[in-house]
């Protein structure tokens, strides 16, 4: 039996800095940004941020030799109302994509850091359209070592709401794996932690898939100066997630399990590091 240790959540380490030029100081991890809610990190819509990956500890004694991230920026994301969980169409309430322009910081924890790309809906970028942005982060040759806390900085720009929409937070879930032992078979103990949130073709193992927690972070609306149309009462959130397709083909990283990652596309993901002290 494999245990699924440690708990990945996305939280705040510096400011978010507002279109308008203001800035809102975030110096905590522990307490995110929002006092009522502390498993959550907020943003304001049409804001470009600064955001850690929070990692616990390793897998049940072992360290975290690799890691990867997938944003749901592609075209196939779902999209529903999370209250009723009724299937939406993303673009009839937010212009952009759900996080725009993400790209890894340089970090003491990964040799090895690369971004992968893609093609995402159309939306536009300093006054230009762009078809293709980033779909995950691929981390590898790392060593963190357990009972150890790791925090992955990354920035991004978030969607504005549409002034049309009643939608007042879309909730944007993140799918990441920590890979902590660098072999493909099934029978294996520890290889993994993949929070998901749910099953797929590839990630099939209950023992290492977190079934029913996703890590995720919202985008709010500036009710202020972006109001709800009439005849929306107090409105309602929507929420966002990777397809199965997407994580199955970003996710993986390649010689760990549950199959060799991505090729092509913005590169292999393999990791060439040297894991002599743990190949099985």
């Amino acid at each position: 039996m494999l245990n699924l240790k440690g708990h990945l959540v996305i939280v705040a380490m510096l400011g978010t800095m507002i279109i308008s030029g203001n800035v809102i100081a975030h110096t905590t991890v522990m307490s995110k940004n929002t006092p009522t809610d502390y498993s959550s990190r907020d943003e304001l819509e049409g804001t470009t941020g600064l955001n850690n990956f929070s990692i616990s500890h390793g897998c049940d004694g072992q360290p975290v030799r690799a890691m990867s991230i997938v944003f749901p920026n592609g075209a196939d994301n779902i999209a529903e109302r999370s209250d009723t969980e009724e299937s939406i169409t993303l673009s009839d309430h937010i212009t952009g994509n759900p996080i725009m322009g993400a790209s890894p910081a340089v970090n003491s924890l990964f040799k090895k850091i690369k971004k992968l790309s893609g093609a995402v809906p159309t939306f536009t970028s300093h006054g230009e359209e762009t078809t293709e942005d980033t779909r995950a982060f691929v981390y590898t040759s790392g060593a963190l070592k357990d009972g150890f806390t790791g925090l992955i900085p990354w920035r991004a720009t978030f969607p504005t709401f549409k002034s049309d929409s009643c939608a007042t937070a879309l909730t944007v879930y993140i799918a990441i794996a920590n890979y902590c032992t660098k072999s493909k078979s099934e029978d294996d103990n520890d290889r993994a932690d993949v929070w998901i949130g749910r099953l797929t073709e590839k990630f099939d193992d209950e023992d290492v898939v977190s079934v029913g927690f996703w890590p995720y972070l919202k985008v709010v609306r500036d009710l202020e100066n972006n109001p709800l149309p009439d005849g929306c009462g107090e409105g309602f959130e929507i929420s966002v997630y990777p397809s199965d397709e997407a994580i199955d083909e970003f996710l993986p990283v390649e010689g760990y399990w549950p199959a060799e990652g991505k090729k092509g596309n913005g590169g292999d993901n393999g990791d060439q590091g040297d894991h002599g002290d743990h190949k099985r």
